[in-house]
Protein backbone atom coordinates (compact mmCIF):
# COMPACT_ATOMS: atom_id res chain seq x y z
CA UNK A 1 0.00 0.00 0.00
CA UNK A 2 1.17 3.36 -0.67
CA UNK A 3 2.59 5.28 2.24
CA UNK A 4 1.22 8.57 0.97
CA UNK A 5 -0.60 9.70 4.23
CA UNK A 6 -3.13 12.90 3.25
CA UNK A 7 -3.29 13.70 6.85
CA UNK A 8 0.06 14.30 6.58
CA UNK A 9 -0.80 17.44 4.47
CA UNK A 10 -3.44 18.57 6.61
CA UNK A 11 -1.02 18.68 9.61
CA UNK A 12 1.38 20.21 7.68
CA UNK A 13 -1.07 22.95 6.48
CA UNK A 14 -2.28 23.87 9.69
CA UNK A 15 -0.04 26.75 10.17
CA UNK A 16 -0.22 27.92 6.57
CA UNK A 17 -4.29 27.91 7.13
CA UNK A 18 -3.89 29.70 10.61
CA UNK A 19 -1.80 32.72 8.53
CA UNK A 20 -3.78 33.27 6.02
CA UNK A 21 -6.93 33.82 8.40
CA UNK A 22 -4.73 36.11 10.26
CA UNK A 23 -4.18 38.05 6.71
CA UNK A 24 -7.16 37.83 5.73
CA UNK A 25 -8.43 39.47 9.52
CA UNK A 26 -5.91 42.03 9.15
CA UNK A 27 -6.68 43.16 5.45
CA UNK A 28 -10.50 43.05 6.50
CA UNK A 29 -9.61 45.84 9.23
CA UNK A 30 -7.75 47.36 7.07
CA UNK A 31 -10.60 47.82 4.89
CA UNK A 32 -13.31 49.04 7.87
CA UNK A 33 -14.78 45.74 7.09
CA UNK A 34 -15.54 42.29 10.22
CA UNK A 35 -15.74 39.33 8.25
CA UNK A 36 -14.86 37.02 11.47
CA UNK A 37 -17.14 36.38 14.07
CA UNK A 38 -15.89 33.93 17.50
CA UNK A 39 -18.62 31.80 18.18
CA UNK A 40 -19.08 30.96 14.01
CA UNK A 41 -15.02 30.60 13.77
CA UNK A 42 -15.06 28.58 16.30
CA UNK A 43 -17.22 26.28 15.16
CA UNK A 44 -15.98 26.20 11.45
CA UNK A 45 -12.61 25.35 12.96
CA UNK A 46 -13.95 22.96 15.03
CA UNK A 47 -15.66 20.54 12.13
CA UNK A 48 -12.34 20.94 10.23
CA UNK A 49 -10.17 19.60 13.10
CA UNK A 50 -12.61 16.80 13.75
CA UNK A 51 -12.91 16.25 10.05
CA UNK A 52 -8.68 15.53 10.17
CA UNK A 53 -8.59 14.08 13.81
CA UNK A 54 -11.17 11.00 11.96
CA UNK A 55 -9.34 10.59 8.88
CA UNK A 56 -6.30 9.63 10.57
CA UNK A 57 -8.19 6.36 10.89
CA UNK A 58 -10.25 6.32 7.96
CA UNK A 59 -7.27 7.58 5.46
CA UNK A 60 -5.18 4.20 5.42
CA UNK A 61 -8.78 2.46 3.96
CA UNK A 62 -9.33 4.59 1.12
CA UNK A 63 -5.41 4.82 0.43
CA UNK A 64 -5.44 0.88 0.37
CA UNK A 65 -8.99 0.96 -1.69
CA UNK A 66 -7.68 3.30 -4.06
CA UNK A 67 -3.95 1.18 -4.55
CA UNK A 68 -5.92 -1.96 -4.85
CA UNK A 69 -8.26 -0.24 -8.21
CA UNK A 70 -4.88 1.06 -9.81
CA UNK A 71 -3.42 -2.33 -9.13
CA UNK A 72 -6.01 -4.86 -9.93
CA UNK A 73 -8.53 -3.18 -11.90
CA UNK A 74 -7.29 0.02 -13.76
CA UNK A 75 -7.88 0.06 -17.60
CA UNK A 76 -4.44 1.38 -18.37
CA UNK A 77 -1.18 2.02 -16.82
CA UNK A 78 0.92 4.59 -18.38
CA UNK A 79 4.49 5.01 -18.93
CA UNK A 80 6.81 6.11 -16.47
CA UNK A 81 7.29 10.28 -17.13
CA UNK A 82 3.93 10.97 -18.95
CA UNK A 83 2.17 13.70 -18.48
CA UNK A 84 -1.44 12.32 -19.11
CA UNK A 85 -1.49 10.74 -15.44
CA UNK A 86 -1.06 14.13 -13.60
CA UNK A 87 -3.84 15.80 -15.97
CA UNK A 88 -6.31 13.68 -15.63
CA UNK A 89 -5.42 14.02 -11.78
CA UNK A 90 -6.40 17.93 -11.98
CA UNK A 91 -9.11 17.66 -14.30
CA UNK A 92 -10.96 14.11 -13.69
CA UNK A 93 -10.58 15.07 -10.15
CA UNK A 94 -11.82 18.13 -10.60
CA UNK A 95 -14.51 16.78 -12.74
CA UNK A 96 -14.73 14.33 -9.70
CA UNK A 97 -15.34 16.46 -7.20
CA UNK A 98 -17.84 19.12 -8.98
CA UNK A 99 -20.01 15.25 -9.67
CA UNK A 100 -19.60 14.49 -6.32
CA UNK A 101 -20.37 18.12 -4.62
CA UNK A 102 -23.60 18.07 -6.93
CA UNK A 103 -25.01 15.54 -5.86
CA UNK A 104 -24.18 16.23 -1.89
CA UNK A 105 -26.75 19.43 -2.80
CA UNK A 106 -29.11 16.79 -4.79
CA UNK A 107 -29.83 14.31 -2.43
CA UNK A 108 -31.11 14.55 0.81
CA UNK A 109 -29.13 11.58 2.52
CA UNK A 110 -26.00 13.28 0.78
CA UNK A 111 -27.01 16.65 1.45
CA UNK A 112 -27.41 15.60 5.30
CA UNK A 113 -23.31 15.16 5.33
CA UNK A 114 -22.13 17.76 3.07
CA UNK A 115 -24.82 20.59 4.58
CA UNK A 116 -22.22 20.70 7.33
CA UNK A 117 -20.19 23.21 5.04
CA UNK A 118 -22.88 25.44 4.33
CA UNK A 119 -24.49 26.42 8.06
CA UNK A 120 -22.33 29.37 8.40
CA UNK A 121 -23.48 32.24 7.79
CA UNK A 122 -20.26 34.10 7.44
CA UNK A 123 -18.19 33.62 4.39
CA UNK A 124 -14.50 33.63 5.30
CA UNK A 125 -11.38 31.20 5.12
CA UNK A 126 -12.51 29.49 8.17
CA UNK A 127 -15.32 27.97 6.09
CA UNK A 128 -13.07 26.20 4.06
CA UNK A 129 -12.18 24.09 6.87
CA UNK A 130 -15.73 23.68 7.66
CA UNK A 131 -15.56 20.11 6.73
CA UNK A 132 -18.12 17.24 7.00
CA UNK A 133 -17.32 14.37 8.84
CA UNK A 134 -18.65 11.90 7.25
CA UNK A 135 -18.12 13.25 3.14
CA UNK A 136 -15.88 10.31 2.46
CA UNK A 137 -18.21 7.41 2.52
CA UNK A 138 -20.11 8.66 -0.33
CA UNK A 139 -17.02 10.86 -2.13
CA UNK A 140 -14.98 7.40 -3.32
CA UNK A 141 -18.04 6.54 -5.53
CA UNK A 142 -17.40 9.49 -7.64
CA UNK A 143 -13.25 9.50 -7.14
CA UNK A 144 -13.80 5.94 -8.43
CA UNK A 145 -12.74 6.28 -12.12
CA UNK A 146 -9.38 7.77 -11.09
CA UNK A 147 -7.27 4.90 -10.08
CA UNK A 148 -9.03 2.81 -13.00
CA UNK A 149 -8.25 5.61 -15.89
CA UNK A 150 -4.25 4.76 -14.39
CA UNK A 151 -3.36 7.72 -12.16
CA UNK A 152 -1.25 6.78 -9.38
CA UNK A 153 -2.07 7.65 -5.79
CA UNK A 154 0.46 9.78 -5.49
CA UNK A 155 -1.02 11.75 -8.40
CA UNK A 156 -3.89 11.96 -7.49
CA UNK A 157 -3.69 12.74 -3.40
CA UNK A 158 -1.18 15.63 -4.31
CA UNK A 159 -3.63 16.63 -7.39
CA UNK A 160 -6.75 16.81 -4.28
CA UNK A 161 -4.44 18.38 -2.23
CA UNK A 162 -3.88 21.26 -4.43
CA UNK A 163 -7.28 21.71 -5.56
CA UNK A 164 -8.03 21.69 -1.79
CA UNK A 165 -5.79 24.37 -1.15
CA UNK A 166 -6.84 26.30 -3.72
CA UNK A 167 -10.91 26.03 -3.20
CA UNK A 168 -9.81 27.43 0.35
CA UNK A 169 -8.57 30.63 -0.92
CA UNK A 170 -11.92 31.24 -2.51
CA UNK A 171 -13.38 31.79 0.61
CA UNK A 172 -13.30 35.22 0.66
CA UNK A 173 -14.69 38.05 0.57
CA UNK A 174 -11.26 39.45 -0.66
CA UNK A 175 -8.40 38.55 -2.89
CA UNK A 176 -10.30 38.91 -5.90
CA UNK A 177 -8.63 37.57 -9.28
CA UNK A 178 -9.74 37.03 -12.75
CA UNK A 179 -11.11 33.58 -13.69
CA UNK A 180 -10.09 33.76 -17.12
CA UNK A 181 -12.75 31.75 -18.35
CA UNK A 182 -11.40 28.88 -16.19
CA UNK A 183 -10.77 28.94 -12.86
CA UNK A 184 -13.16 29.65 -9.51
CA UNK A 185 -12.56 32.81 -7.92
CA UNK A 186 -13.61 34.12 -4.75
CA UNK A 187 -16.26 36.48 -6.86
CA UNK A 188 -17.88 33.55 -7.87
CA UNK A 189 -17.76 30.96 -5.29
CA UNK A 190 -19.68 33.26 -2.45
CA UNK A 191 -22.66 32.54 -4.84
CA UNK A 192 -22.31 28.99 -4.18
CA UNK A 193 -22.98 30.21 -0.03
CA UNK A 194 -25.85 31.79 -0.68
CA UNK A 195 -29.39 31.83 -0.27
CA UNK A 196 -30.87 33.91 -3.03
CA UNK A 197 -33.40 31.84 -4.99
CA UNK A 198 -31.10 32.92 -8.18
CA UNK A 199 -27.87 31.33 -6.82
CA UNK A 200 -29.15 28.14 -4.83
CA UNK A 201 -27.55 25.34 -6.08
CA UNK A 202 -24.90 27.16 -8.06
CA UNK A 203 -21.03 27.01 -9.09
CA UNK A 204 -20.47 24.12 -7.85
CA UNK A 205 -16.33 23.68 -9.04
CA UNK A 206 -13.32 23.81 -6.71
CA UNK A 207 -10.74 24.68 -8.97
CA UNK A 208 -11.92 24.73 -12.32
CA UNK A 209 -15.07 26.53 -13.48
CA UNK A 210 -14.89 24.81 -16.90
CA UNK A 211 -18.13 21.84 -15.69
CA UNK A 212 -20.02 24.67 -14.30
CA UNK A 213 -20.33 26.47 -17.20
CA UNK A 214 -20.44 23.18 -19.46
CA UNK A 215 -23.46 21.28 -17.12
CA UNK A 216 -25.26 25.06 -17.15
CA UNK A 217 -25.00 25.76 -13.11
CA UNK A 218 -22.50 28.23 -13.97
CA UNK A 219 -23.85 31.77 -12.73
CA UNK A 220 -22.32 35.16 -12.34
CA UNK A 221 -23.30 37.97 -8.85
CA UNK A 222 -25.25 40.75 -10.40
CA UNK A 223 -25.14 43.88 -8.57
CA UNK A 224 -28.88 44.31 -7.81
CA UNK A 225 -28.83 40.77 -5.96
CA UNK A 226 -26.55 40.77 -3.63
CA UNK A 227 -25.71 37.26 -1.89
CA UNK A 228 -27.02 36.55 1.42
CA UNK A 229 -24.79 33.77 2.60
CA UNK A 230 -26.21 30.82 4.95
CA UNK A 231 -28.40 28.27 5.07
CA UNK A 232 -32.42 28.51 4.69
CA UNK A 233 -32.73 26.83 7.68
CA UNK A 234 -30.94 29.67 9.41
CA UNK A 235 -27.86 29.50 11.82
CA UNK A 236 -29.11 25.79 14.09
CA UNK A 237 -25.72 25.54 15.97
CA UNK A 238 -22.48 26.82 16.81
CA UNK A 239 -21.00 23.50 17.28
CA UNK A 240 -18.69 22.36 14.76
CA UNK A 241 -19.53 18.58 16.36
CA UNK A 242 -23.29 18.88 16.77
CA UNK A 243 -23.87 20.05 12.99
CA UNK A 244 -22.28 16.75 11.62
CA UNK A 245 -25.82 15.39 13.20
CA UNK A 246 -28.55 18.57 12.96
CA UNK A 247 -29.51 17.65 9.21
CA UNK A 248 -29.72 14.00 9.94
CA UNK A 249 -32.22 14.39 12.47
CA UNK A 250 -34.11 17.07 10.23
CA UNK A 251 -34.13 13.88 7.64
CA UNK A 252 -34.92 11.07 10.00
CA UNK A 253 -38.04 13.25 11.34
CA UNK A 254 -39.00 13.75 7.65
CA UNK A 255 -39.00 9.70 7.14
CA UNK A 256 -40.52 9.17 9.88
CA UNK A 257 -43.44 11.65 9.02
CA UNK A 258 -44.67 9.25 5.91
CA UNK A 259 -47.23 7.13 6.25
CA UNK A 260 -45.77 4.65 3.39
CA UNK A 261 -42.33 3.02 3.71
CA UNK A 262 -41.51 3.94 0.39
CA UNK A 263 -41.98 7.22 1.31
CA UNK A 264 -39.94 7.12 4.35
CA UNK A 265 -37.12 5.68 1.99
CA UNK A 266 -37.86 8.38 -0.95
CA UNK A 267 -36.73 10.89 1.45
CA UNK A 268 -33.40 9.89 1.78
CA UNK A 269 -32.63 10.29 -1.94
CA UNK A 270 -35.07 12.74 -2.93
CA UNK A 271 -33.98 16.38 -3.03
CA UNK A 272 -33.35 17.90 0.23
CA UNK A 273 -36.32 19.14 2.46
CA UNK A 274 -38.49 17.49 0.79
CA UNK A 275 -41.43 16.29 2.29
CA UNK A 276 -44.32 13.11 1.66
CA UNK A 277 -47.31 14.47 0.09
CA UNK A 278 -49.36 12.61 2.84
CA UNK A 279 -46.95 13.76 5.84
CA UNK A 280 -47.75 15.66 8.76
CA UNK A 281 -46.43 19.15 9.01
CA UNK A 282 -43.39 19.31 10.62
CA UNK A 283 -42.83 22.03 13.55
CA UNK A 284 -40.02 24.77 11.92
CA UNK A 285 -36.14 24.06 12.94
CA UNK A 286 -34.88 25.65 16.15
CA UNK A 287 -32.09 28.33 15.75
CA UNK A 288 -29.30 29.01 18.33
CA UNK A 289 -28.59 31.75 20.42
CA UNK A 290 -27.05 34.45 18.43
CA UNK A 291 -23.02 35.58 18.83
CA UNK A 292 -24.36 38.28 21.35
CA UNK A 293 -26.14 36.62 23.54
CA UNK A 294 -23.18 34.07 24.69
CA UNK A 295 -21.42 35.30 27.43
CA UNK A 296 -17.48 36.67 27.43
CA UNK A 297 -16.79 34.24 30.60
CA UNK A 298 -18.37 31.36 27.81
CA UNK A 299 -16.34 32.45 25.01
CA UNK A 300 -13.53 32.59 26.83
CA UNK A 301 -13.80 29.07 28.29
CA UNK A 302 -14.69 27.81 24.79
CA UNK A 303 -11.56 29.33 23.05
CA UNK A 304 -9.19 27.41 26.10
CA UNK A 305 -10.98 24.21 25.46
CA UNK A 306 -10.23 24.74 21.69
CA UNK A 307 -6.76 25.74 22.13
CA UNK A 308 -6.10 22.25 24.09
CA UNK A 309 -7.87 20.39 21.35
CA UNK A 310 -6.10 22.06 18.86
CA UNK A 311 -2.75 21.87 20.67
CA UNK A 312 -3.54 17.79 21.20
CA UNK A 313 -4.74 16.80 17.73
CA UNK A 314 -1.58 18.42 16.33
CA UNK A 315 0.52 16.33 18.50
CA UNK A 316 -1.13 13.20 17.40
CA UNK A 317 -1.54 13.74 14.16
CA UNK A 318 2.57 15.28 13.65
CA UNK A 319 3.59 12.20 15.93
CA UNK A 320 0.94 9.56 14.60
CA UNK A 321 3.93 6.91 14.16
CA UNK A 322 4.99 7.31 17.36
CA UNK A 323 1.57 6.09 19.46
CA UNK A 324 0.05 2.72 20.01
CA UNK A 325 -2.83 2.44 18.22
CA UNK A 326 -4.67 2.69 21.34
CA UNK A 327 -3.44 5.63 23.02
CA UNK A 328 -4.55 6.71 19.14
CA UNK A 329 -7.58 5.90 19.90
CA UNK A 330 -7.73 7.91 23.02
CA UNK A 331 -6.21 10.87 22.24
CA UNK A 332 -8.68 10.98 18.90
CA UNK A 333 -12.08 10.64 21.32
CA UNK A 334 -10.47 13.19 23.94
CA UNK A 335 -9.97 16.00 21.04
CA UNK A 336 -13.61 14.92 19.55
CA UNK A 337 -15.22 15.17 23.22
CA UNK A 338 -13.61 18.56 23.69
CA UNK A 339 -14.90 19.81 20.36
CA UNK A 340 -18.02 18.80 21.64
CA UNK A 341 -17.77 20.45 24.60
CA UNK A 342 -16.69 23.88 23.16
CA UNK A 343 -19.78 23.80 20.63
CA UNK A 344 -22.44 22.92 24.42
CA UNK A 345 -21.20 26.16 25.27
CA UNK A 346 -21.61 27.57 22.57
CA UNK A 347 -24.53 26.92 22.15
CA UNK A 348 -25.98 27.46 25.64
CA UNK A 349 -29.93 26.85 25.68
CA UNK A 350 -32.29 28.49 23.49
CA UNK A 351 -34.27 31.46 25.33
CA UNK A 352 -37.88 30.55 25.36
CA UNK A 353 -39.57 33.36 24.65
CA UNK A 354 -37.59 33.34 21.52
CA UNK A 355 -38.42 29.82 21.16
CA UNK A 356 -42.30 30.60 21.30
CA UNK A 357 -42.01 34.03 19.39
CA UNK A 358 -40.76 31.68 16.61
CA UNK A 359 -43.50 28.98 16.89
CA UNK A 360 -46.11 31.73 17.66
CA UNK A 361 -45.76 33.17 14.25
CA UNK A 362 -45.52 30.30 12.38
CA UNK A 363 -47.79 28.26 13.75
CA UNK A 364 -48.19 25.04 15.42
CA UNK A 365 -48.94 23.22 11.90
CA UNK A 366 -46.21 25.14 9.18
CA UNK A 367 -44.23 23.12 7.72
CA UNK A 368 -40.73 23.64 8.21
CA UNK A 369 -37.97 25.63 6.49
CA UNK A 370 -36.13 23.39 3.94
CA UNK A 371 -33.04 22.48 5.80
CA UNK A 372 -30.50 23.76 2.93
Amino acid sequence: MSRLDTNAYYALGIPAYVAVMVVEHFWARRHEMRVYRFAATLGNLSAGLGEVVLGLFLGPYLLALYDYGFERIALVHWSEGSPVPWLIAFFGGDLCYYLYHRAGHRIGLFWAIHGVHHQSDTFNFSVAMRHPWFSDTYAVLFYAPMPLLGVPAKHFFLAISIISFYALTVHSRFFRRPSLGLFVTPQTHIVHHATNARYLDRNFGAMFSLWDRLFGTHVEVTADDPPVVGCLSGNLTHSGARAQWVFFEDLFRRARSARRLRDALAVLVRPPGWLPPDARPLAPLRATRSEREIPRSTQLASGLLFTVALLVATALLWGRDGYAPGARIALATAVLVTLGLVGALLDGRAPRAASARADGERGADTPSVIPR
